[in-house]
């Protein structure tokens, strides 16, 4: 693609989009609507204009009923008209008898007549809408109780629980008793996500790969929307190779972990392991320090690993055995070795011995698993283990650990009873068995998640039609809108004011792990600016964090008040969309600071197709392959080859690229390497271990980058997983953060408007669009005391809430399909905090608030959300009598990076070697 028109004397390219794409589908597809359901539907809609219509009477009703007093009797003021307008104006019924004396007050006040006609309408419409909620839900249970017999449902039921799979399997048949009511929230809820959300879980999903055609046009870069002629073929009813597909299962490597570390305490089993240092040796004044890791159990979604810095004298003999630990050797071996080798004398080998307990007992001398890191299948790596040691107990636990593996091997291909069968016993022999080697479950074992499944179509997918030239340059253009609105850019600045305040310009740190800390709260620094709060160092000072991000800062500060600008002149209001200057946005890479551009950048978009060609984005994340990593190894050979090629030519020729594949006990972090190098813990299993690389200031680029040791060579470090970086071990953050992009927020470019409501206020942001991408969809934000006041009508009227529905519908502007989010969370914490409160927090919703069904539960579901919820429009909605409910497309985007002399601006010419300068770099 061409580049955006220079400014500032450097041009940075459009960012293409990778051949390979991921499609992620929902298996069930939704029937046409029931003729009972489609007219209730339609009912109250119309209710809901007219509850809009009769609030918009009010203002005018109020003032004509007040000018009427001179053509009537200060009686009949005083005791019918008076009564009235107050009735209007706090929005309460007027009393039958009122309404019977209005004599001909209606005649002489039009708006009075107005607004007792769309009063009579809408009685005739709520009597209307009671009388039909009976064969509406009958409709709505009859559209549940197909899905709950669908076999793609049912297994993912049985994969998330018991209970859920017998509440189902009685939803599939048309139960009306009152246990079938009780469950009938739950169930809908759980059929809904099959129906609208593609987020790989289970049988709820499935995910497929493919490769997109080649554009015709967006290499010239002049591809106009209003030229576009969009084709026919439709995401929705796309030919998906489902047939195709597998279940990828996987035990839970939190517990196989958890399991192996409990096992490892004993010194016995233990000593037949091979063992390596905890970490590299710092050696400084004769003593040595090392980072040692204790790892916490979190109720088996993923393992939280703290560091520590230990320092000890007696350098020289750590030195020596640091050494003879690469590669990995057992204690005997590593005793051998230490008393001299050959014939050494007993009394050596004991001594050697002792030391090596000493060391090991001191959590710095630490066992390897008998199975890989990424190993997908460990536990018959980990039997095959306590089989060699010889003990007879150790064999038993081989078998029951055999047992473990084949129960899990089976769950893929089991009919849906027999999984729940399969899950209920993985799950308490799990728990026996970690509460046997002393590491109790406790209250959370009846929610113990035991394996892992994936939906994955083996063949690939045929990607025609599914993006066109015009959508090629719009996420190109996505992409560069999300480097200015990232906090990537920010963490940069952050770290090397950190590096270079404790090493010096040009400084280098031998070891990853010395930084860690540093790092990981230079990320902590970044969000708390983005939040609003203070950079952490002024550019007075000699940093560049403050100095360098204050020229990003102006920039999105330019668009964001051009944006709100060019809004307000359309109108400004929130059902006005917020549309980007196309021009302002494809210019903006070459107006970003230079600093900013010299690294390559991958970001990976989702996006689902609408109506009319409208390309609806639901995320922007980080790149380089994060997302279709947990499934190269199922999908097509294809896709890691294409990944891998997209990655090397991003990059440039000749470049080192590494990759570091944390697992931390979380599933989708099981990726296979598809980049030259990697860098490990150790040469065991890894090409680069973590002592082959070292952390330098590059003076030239001015910025902290990794280094191979053994060349000199630069290394770009990729990390291809899916778990939030600062929730990974801590000495990890310098390689995480070589590439921190993808934690991107449009927020700022749509305002907020409040208005009061009843428990408080109601704040609504428009919708965002550039060209025909949908960059966010509309919201309206709702207080605690404003969903305990809707819950409390909600309650109050029955069944069917019709008319609570119609009246806050009208009330707060919302359309009939949504997407119920919880509250954001207050600010300014800790972001690896946030991010662990945030794994508690209930998952999107999909409410249809025009389906009987769905009203009946809609208190249950609102009542998840005491501090408040967010509504946001459901663009598009899941698809009726299609296909597939649901599809989703996961694009990447590349741009590669600019030569420090070609990155370089007016405000950027200082000579290479001045780093420390008081500038906007």
């Amino acid at each position: 693609m061409p580049a955006a028109p220079a400014r500032d004397g450097h041009a940075v390219p459009l960012p293409r989009i990778a051949p390979g794409a991921l499609v992620r589908t929902t298996l069930l597809n939704l029937p046409a609507e029931p003729v009972p359901a489609a007219t209730f539907r339609a009912a109250l809609a119309e209710l809901v204009v007219l509850e809009g219509r009769l609030t918009a009477l009010v203002p005018a009703l109020g003032d004509a009923l007040y000018e009427s007093r001179a053509d009537h009797t200060e009686d009949f003021h005083r005791d019918v008209v008076l009564p009235l307008r107050r009735a209007v104006h706090n929005g309460r019924e007027p009393r039958p008898a009122l309404l019977r004396g209005l004599d001909g007050l209606p005649g002489r006040v039009p708006e009075l007549r107005a607004w007792l006609d769309a009063r009579g309408r809408r009685e005739e419409l709520l009597t209307a809408l009671r009388a039909g909620a009976g064969p509406a839900l009958a409709a709505g249970r009859s559209v549940l109780a197909r899905l709950c017999r669908e076999p793609s449902f049912l297994r993912a039921a049985s994969f998330t629980s018991a209970d859920l799979l017998r509440a189902v399997l009685r939803a599939g048949h048309g139960p009306t008793d009152r246990r079938a009511r009780k469950e009938e929230a739950g169930v809908l809820r759980h059929a809904t996500r099959a129906v609208a959300r593609t987020t790989p879980l289970s049988a709820f999903t499935a995910v497929g790969w493919g490769v997109l055609p080649t554009p015709s046009a967006a290499d010239r870069g002049d591809v106009s929307w209003d030229e576009v002629s969009w084709d026919e073929v439709s995401w929705n009813g796309a030919d998906l190779p489902v047939g195709s597909s597998r279940a990828v299962v996987r035990a839970n490597r939190t517990l196989v972990d958890t399991l192996f570390a409990a096992l490892a305490e004993d010194p016995r089993r233990r000593s037949t392991l091979p063992h390596r240092m905890c970490s590299s040796l710092r050696d400084a004044d004769g003593r040595a320090a090392f980072a040692r890791s204790r790892t916490a159990f979190t109720a088996a979604r993923f393992l939280a690993v703290e560091d520590d810095e230990i320092t000890l004298g007696a350098a020289e003999p750590l030195r020596r055995l640091a050494a003879l630990c690469d590669p990995p050797a057992t204690p005997h071996a590593l005793a051998g070795m230490l008393a001299g080798g050959g014939a050494a004398e007993p009394q050596q080998v004991a001594a050697a011995t002792t030391f090596l307990r000493q060391v090991g007992d001191a959590g710095l001398l630490v066992p390897v698993e008998p199975y890989a890191p990424q190993d997908p299948d460990p536990l018959p790596r980990l039997a095959g283990w306590l089989r060699e040691t010889g003990a007879p107990h150790d064999r038993e636990l081989a078998l029951r650990i055999d047992e473990l593996s084949a129960a899990t091997g089976e769950f893929g291909t089991a009919e849906p009873g027999r999984r729940a069968a399969l899950l209920a016993t993985l799950r308490e022999s799990w728990v026996t068995l970690l509460a046997e080697v002393g590491r109790p479950v406790g209250h959370s074992a009846t929610r113990l998640t035991v394996l892992s499944e994936d939906i994955v179509m083996r063949q690939p997918v045929r990607l025609d039609g599914f993006l066109g030239d015009a959508d090629h340059r719009a996420l190109g253009e996505l992409a560069s809108l999300s480097e200015v609105f990232d906090l990537g850019p920010v963490v940069r600045r952050q770290v090397r004011d950190s590096f270079v305040a404790r090493y010096g310009p040009g400084g280098v740190c031998p070891h990853v792990w010395d930084f860690g800390a540093e790092a990981d709260e230079a990320w902590q620094r970044a969000a708390r600016a983005a939040d609003g709060g203070a950079p952490g160092a002024s550019a007075a000072d000699g940093s560049t964090a403050a100095g360098g991000v204050r020229r990003l800062a102006a920039l999105r500060a330019e668009l964001v008040e051009a944006v709100h600008r060019a809004h307000a002149g359309r109108g400004g209001g929130p059902d006005d969309d917020v549309v980007l200057p196309a021009g302002l946005v494809a210019g903006l890479g070459s107006r970003m600071p230079s600093w900013a551009t010299r690294r390559p950048v991958s970001y990976t978009g989702f996006v689902q197709r609408a109506k009319g060609g409208v390309l609806c984005v639901n995320h922007v994340y980080g790149g380089w392959g994060r997302f279709s990593s947990r499934f190269l190894d199922s999908l097509d050979p294809g896709a890691a080859r294409v990944t891998a090629t997209a990655v090397s030519e991003t990059v440039g020729p000749g470049a080192a690229v590494a990759q570091v594949r944390p697992v931390s006990g979380f599933n989708a972090n099981l990726h296979p390497r598809f980049v030259p190098e990697e860098i490990g813990p150790d040469r065991s299993y890894a090409s680069l271990g973590m002592d082959d690389v070292e952390l330098v200031h590059d003076l030239h680029g001015d910025e902290v980058r990794v280094r191979v040791k053994a060349t000199g060579a630069w290394a770009d470090v990729l990390y291809a997983g899916v778990f939030a970086p600062l929730l990974l071990q801590p000495r990890l953050a310098p390689l995480l953060m070589d590439h921190p992009h993808g934690i991107t927020d449009f927020g700022a470019l749509v305002p907020r408007h409040r208005t009061a409501v009843p428990g408080g206020d109601l704040v609504r942001t428009p919708r965002l669009l550039h060209r025909h991408l949908v960059l966010r969809r509309r919201r309206w934000e709702l207080a605690g005391p404003t969903v305990a006041v809707l819950l409390a009508e909600l309650a109050a009227e029955g069944e069917v809430p019709v008319g609570t529905v119609a009246r806050w519908r009208a009330l707060l502007g919302v359309p009939d399909q949504l997407y119920l989010h919880a509250a954001p969370p207050a600010r300014g914490g800790r972001v690896d905090e946030e991010l662990l409160s945030a794994l508690d927090r209930p998952r999107p919703q999909y409410v249809d608030l025009g389906d009987a069904l769905h009203l009946r539960c809609l208190g249950k579901w609102l009542a998840r959300h005491p501090g408040g919820a967010v509504l946001e429009e459901a663009l598009p909605a899941p698809a009726r009598d299609a296909a597939y409910a649901a599809v989703e497309l996961v694009v990447e985007t590349y741009r590669a990076g600019l030569p420090v002399g070609e990155a370089r601006d007016a405000d950027d010419r200082a000579p290479a070697g001045q780093t420390n300068r008081r500038d906007d770099r």
